[in-house]
């Protein structure tokens, strides 16, 4: 995650008053829930012949997050779109979920 983005989820949502380490396995799990949403978005859109092809490379390279995303690069036009609007989704829930506890 680049250093703007990480800033700007952390002011947005509110984890910037955390200790930095607290800060970084927030980002981490952040991080982990975006690629998940985005995984199931691009796998729906996906044909089958990639599909087969990137269960394949999930079951060899699973632990190898660069040459997943390459993959998904290779195979998926619009991804870093996907990836933007996945982040916009996530900040947005995550905003209105604060607001309804604070309510």
């Amino acid at each position: 995650m680049d250093d703007i983005l990480k800033q700007n989820i952390i002011n947005d949502l509110g984890i910037g008053a955390l200790p930095k380490e607290q800060q970084e396995e927030a980002l981490f799990s952040i991080g982990n829930i975006i690629f998940q949403k985005v995984l199931i978005k691009v796998i729906e859109n996906m044909a089958e012949a990639d599909k087969d092809a990137f269960e394949k490379l999930l079951f060899e390279k699973g632990n190898e997050p660069e040459i997943i995303l390459n993959f998904l690069r290779l195979k998926v036009d619009n991804l870093d779109a996907i990836v933007i609007e996945e982040i916009g989704k996530f900040k947005q829930e995550s905003v209105d979920f604060m607001k309804n506890i604070a309510s």
